[in-house]
Order: structure tokens, then sequence, then C-alpha cells
């Protein structure tokens, strides 16, 4: 039932009480017919003039809750809009703030949603064609070799292209668990336990080791004295110095060299990777760091890579409390920094 009709509902009852009392006063004798039909008359007009100013005061408050409710179905039809213009009563008005607070988080869930969808559905797009082109290149190569289409010198050729594609559908491997690992890592509280800067990029170093030799290239590492260990996850560590140098490597000529510098300031130790090869652009520096963003597409295809690497080095170096800060310009290489607290 309607709040206006149990309004009316209890103005009805309160009136035929009375006239129930008066009519059993004039039977008993206790009142006059005269007076009863007064009285009776009387509690009529009282009652009509108290529902008429009962029902102005309350009006205010019925349009106040048709409004809440009619916010609701738009809420529930996914319509996140916000109610305006609810004063009074005081309870309904702070009911009124505590729906658009609902409002409001609720839309930003939802545009959240909708953005990991989206992001979910362009990754399938991406990864479908990253693996499907390695694939359909490594089939044709070993078709024309089984046809006897390639002579003995090309051969060769053909399977050091084929190394190639498959360490290319690798890495993308490797990036997919590292993604998983990262996003599970991140309802976890990460290990601490001492860790030794210059041992750790020694390691992811000595990854690169054959690819270092054979592209000659000249690593310089000068790490402060004061540069000595963080507590941290040794994991996530290694995992960010080896994809910041990766990508160092990836996007600079064979020939040119690969600095590592690494200072302490106060409670943070900053470990700096730079590069001299292609650089990234003033614009594309705010997205780089973003799930499968791609640094130019058609520098992508030449250079390869997923988008994924610097996006899982910055969610690492977040749950160590820490971040990635870049300098780069078009031509002249780029410089990754990396802030770790010594103590996290």
């Amino acid at each position: 039932m309607k709040l206006r009709n149990l309004i009316l509902a209890s103005y009805a009852f309160a009136l035929i009480l009375v006239m129930t009392i008066v009519f059993f006063s004039v039977k008993y004798m206790i009142f006059q017919t005269e007076i009863a039909y007064i009285v009776s008359l009387i509690m009529l007009v009282a009652c009509t003039i108290a529902f008429f100013f009962s029902y102005l005061l309350f009006l205010p408050t019925l349009r106040s809750i048709t409004k809440l409710s009619k916010h609701s179905n738009q809420l529930a039809r996914g319509h996140f809009e916000p109610i305006a213009n609810i004063r009074s009563p005081k309870e309904l008005a702070e009911l009124a703030r505590d729906f658009n607070y609902m409002t409001e988080r609720l839309a930003e869930s939802f545009a959240q949603i909708k953005k990991s969808e989206d992001e979910k559905n362009t990754m399938i797009s991406q990864l479908s064609h990253d693996i499907q082109t390695p694939i359909t290149s490594i089939k044709s190569q070993i078709d024309a070799i089984m046809d006897d289409m390639v002579s003995g010198d090309e051969k060769l050729l053909y399977l050091e292209s084929i190394q190639n594609q498959a360490m290319r559908l690798s890495q993308l491997s490797t990036e997919l668990l590292d993604l998983t690992v990262t996003q599970e890592r991140k309802k976890q509280k990460p290990t601490s336990k001492k860790v030794w800067i210059d041992k750790t990029l020694v390691a992811a170093l000595n990854s690169f080791q054959v690819q270092i030799k054979l592209e000659d290239r000249p690593i310089e590492i000068d790490l402060d004295d004061e540069v000595l260990f963080v507590c941290s996850d040794e994991e996530g560590v290694n995992r960010i110095f080896y994809n910041l140098i990766a990508n160092a490597l990836k996007y600079s000529p064979p020939g040119t060299p690969i600095k590592v510098k690494g200072k302490s300031t106060g409670d943070v130790i900053q470990i700096s990777i730079q590069d001299f090869g292609i650089g990234i652009s003033e614009e594309e520096q705010t997205h780089i760091f973003e799930r499968l963003y791609r640094v130019d597409k058609s520098r992508n295809q030449k250079y390869g890579g997923t988008g994924l690497g610097l996006y899982i080095s910055q969610e690492i170096v977040k749950t160590l409390g820490g971040n990635i800060e870049v300098e780069s310009s078009l031509g002249h290489g780029s410089t990754f920094t990396v802030n770790l607290p010594i103590k996290h």
C-alpha cells in the first residue's frame, strides 16, 4: 500500500472510531442526539482538514520517495545518474546522499569491468595474431624444406628463421605466464628478504649473455658504494631487471652500449638502465606502462613484442612499494629508472 493511502486510511480509522464512540454514547444516552450530530460533523470536518494539511506536509516526502524509487529502477537498468533536489525530510536527504555515493561507486566499478572486458578482447585479438603469425611462418618453411623447394645452403637460413619464430612463441608464452603470476601476486603479500643488487643485475644480464656476445654489446655498470641491497621480493626484482634489460636490447641496434647505474637517495635505491636506440616520443611515454600498449605498430612488427613487458614490470614494482620512471627522446634512446624502497 502506498504511503498516501496509509495516511488516508489512518484518518478514516480515527473518524470511524470517533463515530463509533459517539454512536454508543447516544445509544446509552451519554450524549443527546443533537450534540452527537454536532460532534460527528465537527469530527468529520476536522479529520478532512487535518488530512488535507497532513497531505501537503507529506507531499515533499512522497515526491522524494517516488524519485528514489524511479532512480532505483534506472540503476537496475544500468543508468548511473545521481539524484538531485532531495532536501527534506533530513532522513531522506541523507539516504539520497548515500544513494548517490553508491551510484558513483557502481558506475566506477562497471566502467572498470567494461575496460577489463575491452582489454581482454583486445588481448585475445592481438595474441591470436601474435601466435598465428609465427605458426604460419614455421609451417610454410617446414613445408618448403620437406618438399625440397630449398637448396642445402638455404636450409640453414630457413632453420634459423624457424628457430627465431619458435623463440618468439616461447617469449610470448613466458610473458603470458608472467602476467598471470603478476595478477596472482597482487592478491598476496610479497615475500621479503635481503636482495643484493649487484648479484641480481648480473643474474639478469647472464640471461642475455649469448645475445650480448653476438651483438658485441658493451655493458657498463656503475653502482655507488651505498647501493648494496633491498629488503624485497627477489623473484620480483629479478623479473623487473630482466624485462628492462630485454627491452633495452630489443630497441637498440647491435654494437651500442647498455649502461646500468645505481645510486641511493635516502630510503630509496634507484637503478637506471639506459640504451641508445630508437627512443620513445613524449606523447607515447604516458602510455607505455599500459597493458598491451605497443609503441608505433609499424616498429612493433619489426622488433616484435606483446606490450606486456613494461606493464608487468610496473605492476611488480608497485607491489614492492616503488615505481618506474622513463626519460626518452626519439633517436637518442631511453632510460628506465627503477625506484625501490630499501625496506618494504
